[in-house]
């Protein structure tokens, strides 16, 4: 079986609580993604997520339960913003 995937555009703040980013755009590929990413302002830092369609990824602490993260996606950083 295929999975399908869509390829989502965050900016990351330096908070280190969860989630410390939000979303500014999804697309079909990647391509399309890094377009987008190469194009934004230089004073954010941005994560790009390839995030699978009718699946959850959602991390859960295994003795407290609480949801802490995401699993099984692929991620890339990229820091333009002034290194906070």
């Amino acid at each position: 079986m295929t999975k399908d995937y869509v390829w989502g555009i965050f900016v990351a703040n330096s908070s280190s609580h969860f989630p410390n980013f939000f979303p500014i755009g999804m697309y079909t590929t990647r391509e399309l993604a890094m377009k987008q990413i190469k194009a934004l302002p230089r004073e954010h830092h941005y994560q790009l997520l390839q995030m699978p369609l009718n699946n959850s990824f959602a991390y859960y602490h295994k003795k407290s339960g609480e949801l802490v993260g995401m699993d099984a996606i692929h991620h890339e950083h990229f820091h333009f913003g002034d290194g906070s």
